[in-house]
């Protein structure tokens, strides 16, 4: 009988470690959905999508990129210490306890706590701050969705013109550097006799946050694309996939790309 509840009751504490765990990555995921740096869902779930919005949120305040839920990671996310301290590590996004607040008493770590909660985070943090875009970056995730669907759109058809308006000049262009509206449209009107047929379609989210230059926001996703040519030749086709980072600024009432880069993802 004591066997049996001995087993009972490490059932029970399992199950509520798991609980406390998911818990946290929730607070977590619902802290990084306000800062614009993770848009899955609210699920309480570790994935490699919110381990990556984690490292770019840590990059940005200077904290050492793990991917997982430190002590200060938390702090700074505003995730309750105790929580942190006692949840299970989780699969993907481990949670750290740290050791100089394991060693305190409790009543000068709660102490510590209520004060990491009173204050603002410090301005002695490296930037650029990842938080939510200041005056200037009020951008929303439609209008940023709705920006590079656009743009994408746009990249299929036959109108050059229609292509360049979304930059701003001079624009800093892949590997050339900065180039003038007219060397951009020169280089769309030969892609497009290139590649007659342009099929875009992007893989996953498009994520964004504050840049270090004021008034621009950094954008980020992923396409797959579809390239046919009418040329008669065994390359009349290119298939895959490209990581695009954007700098955008706002113009008026539109946006404008200020730098645009990507890379070719292995298949």
């Amino acid at each position: 009988m004591i066997r049996v509840l001995t087993c009972l009751l490490a059932v029970f504490v399992s199950i509520s470690s798991f609980a406390r765990a998911d818990e946290t990555v929730r607070q977590v995921q619902e802290e990084l959905r306000k800062r614009n740096l993770y848009f899955g869902n609210i699920d309480g779930q570790a994935s490699p999508v919110l381990v990556d919005a984690l490292k770019r949120y840590q990059t940005r305040k200077g904290f050492a990129v793990t991917g997982k839920v430190d002590q200060d990671t938390a702090t700074s996310l505003h995730i309750q210490a105790a929580t942190v301290a006692a949840s299970a590590p989780l699969p993907d996004v481990p949670v750290l306890k740290s050791d100089t607040a394991s060693a305190l008493p409790e009543s000068q770590r709660l102490a510590l706590q209520r004060e990491a909660e009173e204050k603002p985070d410090p301005t002695s943090s490296p930037p650029p701050p990842a938080e939510s875009p200041g005056p200037g970056q009020d951008l929303t995730p439609d209008r940023v969705n709705k920006f590079v669907q656009d743009y994408l759109r746009d990249a299929e058809s036959q109108d050059v013109v229609a292509q360049v308006k979304y930059y701003a000049f001079p624009v800093r262009y892949f590997d050339h550097g900065a180039v003038s509206e007219q060397f951009v449209t020169q280089d769309t009107s030969d892609y497009v006799k290139r590649w007659p047929e342009r099929k875009y379609a992007l893989t996953g989210p498009v994520s964004f946050f504050a840049s270090g230059k004021e008034g621009e926001t950094e954008i980020e996703f992923t396409i797959a694309f579809d390239l046919r040519s009418a040329a008669r030749t065994t390359r009349n086709k290119a298939i895959g996939h490209t990581k695009n980072w954007w700098s955008v600024r706002a113009d008026g009432e539109d946006l404008k790309i200020v730098t645009i880069r990507e890379e070719r993802l292995r298949e």
